[in-house]
């Protein structure tokens, strides 16, 4: 690999931790997207550019805010994770790609690529919003599901009600082996 960067937003520490995996196997930088100055900061150096963020509802958070600073070359070299603890199913992906990359590049003409990384969830160290939106979303499963979805509402609640760690490097691997295919 010539040059990577990686950049993130983390709340809980998953998403930084699935970044600086990919930092340390790229051998590259990770840095936070809170702490990047787009001005200072030349993306076209870079044959491969990362960016993961955490997954509230179906977006990558702050991922529309990284994407202003993307064009369609930049997009080429582009590799995006979300970090959910909803399992990785066709609809969980299109929904997530379509909150996130289709909204800036919806027939995918450059390539970018998503991968969807099982998080890390707690409901002790939930507050404030982020706690009445996990409890709005559990009722939500709950009244909207039928038979043949049950299972799926109760392995989700039962993440939401005793948390859950999905967090393994071994996630990355795929990522990793095309970002170095973008080199």
């Amino acid at each position: 690999m010539e040059k990577a960067i990686v950049i993130y937003t983390s709340k809980r520490g998953s998403t930084k931790q699935y970044a600086e995996w990919i930092a340390e196997d790229l051998g590259c930088e990770a840095v936070a997207f809170s702490d990047v100055d787009f001005k200072a900061l030349n993306l076209y150096e870079y044959d491969c550019i990362v960016y993961g963020g955490w997954i509230r509802g179906s977006g990558i958070v702050d991922f529309d805010k990284f994407a202003k600073h993307l064009d369609a070359d930049l997009m080429k070299r582009l590799i995006v994770f979300g970090v959910g603890f909803a399992d990785e199913t066709a609809d969980n992906y299109a929904q997530v790609w379509g909150y996130s990359i289709g909204k800036i590049d919806p027939k995918n003409e450059n390539g970018a690529v998503l991968y969807i990384l099982g998080g890390r969830y707690d409901p002790e160290v939930v507050t404030g919003l982020d706690r009445l939106l996990m409890k709005i979303m559990r009722k939500v499963l709950v009244s909207g599901s039928t038979k043949d979805a049950r299972a799926g509402v109760n392995k989700m609640r039962d993440r939401i009600d005793n948390g859950v760690d999905m967090v393994e490097r071994g996630n990355i691997a795929a990522l990793v082996r095309d970002a170095k295919k973008r080199s």
